[in-house]
């Protein structure tokens, strides 16, 4: 029974292929983070990001650094303290250890947020390219590259999408 169900799909999915072949006139791939983070507007982009970043990461660089010289400290002390004096330090060194996972988890929710805000308008711009391209040189589809396991010669547009992305971002659309 189970066999004869699968032949059945089976039949009716190549039954079905000319009509998708058919109703699928001329399909094409887009690799869209190739397009957007190699254009001059993503690089930008992505300085943008880094810049911002920089300043906050060696910020909690510093207190890393801070949190590994006081548990070095606290390491060759532990034997000569009393036991209130390394209470105090344990206590101490946990609670900037949690501000600092406090602002690590911080700084990753701002830099995400940043991440968005900053390439939400290139993609916008890339949506728009790839729709006027698809219209332009009749596709009926154009899908992600890293969606599809194998494509044939010819179908990757993404060379052409990245110069008319070009140009659009430097028109500022």
């Amino acid at each position: 029974m189970r066999n004869l169900l699968k032949y059945l799909v089976l039949s009716a999915v190549i039954m079905a292929m000319p009509v998708l072949a058919q109703a699928a006139d001329k399909i094409g791939v887009v690799n869209s983070q190739d397009v957007v983070m190699n254009s001059e507007a993503g690089k930008r982009a992505m300085q943008e990001l880094q810049n911002k970043a920089n300043a906050k990461q060696q910020e909690l660089t510093r207190q890393s650094d801070e949190l590994k010289k006081m548990d070095e400290n606290f390491r060759k002390q532990s034997v000569t303290l009393s036991a209130e004096a390394k209470a105090k330090m344990q206590s101490e060194m946990e609670t900037k250890f949690k501000k600092m996972m406090d602002d690590q988890n911080t700084f990753n929710q701002q830099m995400g947020q940043e991440q968005t805000k900053v390439l939400e308008p290139l993609m916008k711009v890339f949506d728009q390219v790839v729709a006027e391209y698809a219209k332009k040189n009749g596709f009926s589809m154009i899908v992600e590259r890293r969606a599809v396991l194998f494509v044939g010669s010819g179908l990757d547009v993404t060379a052409d999408i990245t110069k008319d992305f070009e140009a659009a971002a430097k028109r500022g659309k």
